[in-house]
């Protein structure tokens, strides 16, 4: 008699439409109907240029370091009679930063 419910319970579960399937246990993720914000309702015309001048010094600091590797690059490949004789404005530490790939 076990048997005979085990099979028909088994049958019922593998035939489809028979058992109705479980909700999935995440809801799926939906776009949200309002039209999007911009960035000027998001945050005050303060943070924003804040945001914006520290983009800029980052990208400044960036260039001036690149700006450094060439130059080291450019020293090294001189011979040493044309390198110049006055201490240099760049740093040893940009340097060093250049020869490690930085």
């Amino acid at each position: 008699m076990k048997l005979l419910a085990l099979l028909w319970m088994l049958l019922l579960a593998s035939s489809p439409g028979a058992v109705p399937s479980a909700p999935p246990a995440h809801p799926t993720a939906r776009p949200s109907p309002a039209a999007p914000i911009s960035p000027d309702a998001l945050f005050s015309r303060r943070a924003l240029r804040r945001a914006r001048l520290l983009i800029q010094m980052r990208m400044l600091q960036f260039r001036n370091e690149r700006l450094d590797c060439v130059r080291a690059a450019l020293l090294r490949q001189l011979p040493p009679a044309l390198r110049p004789q006055e201490p240099t404005t760049w740093s040893s530490a940009a340097s060093d930063a250049c020869l490690r790939g930085l």
